[in-house]
């Protein structure tokens, strides 16, 4: 009789995850305790369940070791070591720049920081899970928090109505997702997301029940990614919440959606009969990288304008999953990821109070705050792929990648791509433009400038210089 029981080396598998479930609940109670305005214990003590989750995670590989556990319902991988540290530094960053931000919009909810540490704890249980149960439990865990933290804001009319479009299209899409498990389950008798995808290669019952579980789990996931048509609700969330909660979402709550999109790809078991898959999977690509870049260019506003440059990104992401390149999407992730808050951070820093940072409103930055058109341009160069900024090598090692496959419809994915990032140059050198070679002074130039705590500056000085400078250590070998 197997021992059903846990052991020792599954409780060191999920302590990474009990620090921030315990550090969570704590600070929930905590709240009520310590009545400080700037709630700074607070916000120290979450930033040390960061770092020690984060200890842990990095020590996997060697303590439990790589390997399922809990009777396979938690996997440790170098992929999933990978995508957790990502999520950890998304919430360490986040919590370090949003107290200026939380200050100036005059929001007082010590709710915020447990909050942050349970959605980073859904993102890891979403990647780390073999389960899909696990899988399904952390999308929730990491869905809910986001839901409440967009709409933290509340005396604003966008941040409600950002909620409400959040929670409704995303509640519709864990229907989808979980009658996908329920189809899973059925073709296959079990939950386990290696075996729950083994009969698609087969024929009968069980593979057309697999084949439609996979599409409506395939669902929620190109909602969460914000992959065409999937893709209605990006542009209003991300404009009506916080900055950093935005920024929160694009580099966390997006990368989590990629990092299991990929895992899923990974556990199909190709062959003649799922080889649709790639060309399905593959248009949704395409049509999100076009639709998301054409859009982007009617933008004013800098937060739509990275929302849709975030569902054409979603598509290179998918384009290089659907060929196998599982480190240089890795590789993009974390470099998407750092530019994401980088420019949502500095976003933040603009807006100083109720302004809204538009094009016209950035006009002629460079003659007020020259160190923040400076970071912004290399930012949104970056984003560009405008060379020999990060951003250029991310796509450079994603698309070198697409190219070495033979199949000619790979090579038209690599095609659309390139285009598209010829396209994507124009709206983003349009902040370069307006920041530079512009006289006029717009409103946030001439307004007062936000006067940045420690925790900003070298948040912003930090992931500019690794924009601007990591590929001269960091490439996709560095995850090997």
């Amino acid at each position: 009789m197997n021992n059903q029981f846990p052991i020792a080396q599954d409780f060191s598998a999920i302590l990474p995850f009990a620090i921030l479930t315990v550090g969570s609940l704590l600070f929930l109670i905590f709240q009520f305790i310590f009545h400080s305005k700037d709630r700074w214990l607070l916000r120290v003590l979450t930033l040390l369940m960061i770092l020690l989750s984060g200890y842990f995670v990095y020590q996997g590989n060697q303590s439990p070791g790589i390997g399922k556990y809990f009777h396979g319902q938690l996997k440790i991988s170098e992929l999933t070591i990978w995508l957790n540290l990502l999520y950890l530094g998304s919430a360490f960053i986040t919590v370090l720049v949003s107290p200026l931000i939380l200050k100036v919009h005059d929001v007082d909810f010590p709710e915020f920081y447990p909050l942050v540490l349970f959605a980073a704890l859904g993102m890891m249980f979403m990647t780390s899970g073999s389960d899909l149960i696990v899988i399904f439990i952390g999308l929730e865990i990491m869905s809910l928090s986001l839901y409440i933290l967009v709409g933290l804001a509340r005396n604003t009319i966008s941040a409600l109505e950002a909620t409400m479009k959040y929670f409704l299209l995303g509640a519709f899409s864990s229907g989808f997702m979980l009658m996908g498990i329920a189809f899973l389950f059925g073709g296959s008798g079990s939950t386990d997301l290696e075996i729950a995808l083994r009969p698609i290669a087969s024929s009968g019952y069980q593979a057309n029940y697999t084949m439609l579980g996979l599409s409506l789990f395939l669902v929620g996931i190109f909602f969460k990614m914000a992959l065409v048509p999937f893709h209605a609700w990006t542009p209003d969330v991300y404009e009506g919440a916080l900055t950093s909660i935005t920024g929160f979402m694009a580099s966390g709550a997006k990368v989590a959606s990629m990092g299991l999109l990929l895992i899923v790809f990974i556990q199909i078991p190709f062959g003649d009969k799922t080889s649709f898959w790639n060309l399905g999977i593959g248009i949704i690509a395409m049509a999100s990288m076009t639709f998301g870049n054409i859009a982007a260019l009617r933008q004013t506003n800098l937060k739509r304008i990275l929302a849709y440059s975030s569902i054409s990104h979603a598509g290179y992401v998918v384009a290089g999953i659907i060929v196998g390149g599982n480190i240089e999407v890795l590789y993009y992730l974390y470099i998407y990821a750092i530019m994401n808050l980088a420019g949502f951070t500095l976003i933040a820093f603009l807006e100083n109070t109720k302004l809204h940072v538009s094009l016209d409103s950035i006009s002629g930055l460079m003659t007020q705050k020259p160190w923040i058109a400076i970071a912004l341009t290399i930012v949104f160069l970056s984003l560009a792929g405008f060379p020999p900024f990060a951003g250029f090598w991310s796509k450079l090692f994603l698309f070198q990648k697409i190219a070495e496959s033979e199949q000619t419809f790979n090579l038209i994915l690599l095609v659309v791509a390139v285009m598209n990032s010829a396209i994507a140059f124009f709206y983003y050198i349009k902040v370069v433009l307006y920041s530079f070679m512009l006289k006029e002074q717009g409103s946030v130039t001439k307004s007062e400038e936000l006067k940045p705590n420690l925790s900003f500056i070298v948040v912003i000085s930090i992931l500019t210089l690794l924009i601007a400078l990591s590929w001269l250590v960091f490439h996709p070998s560095s995850f090997v």
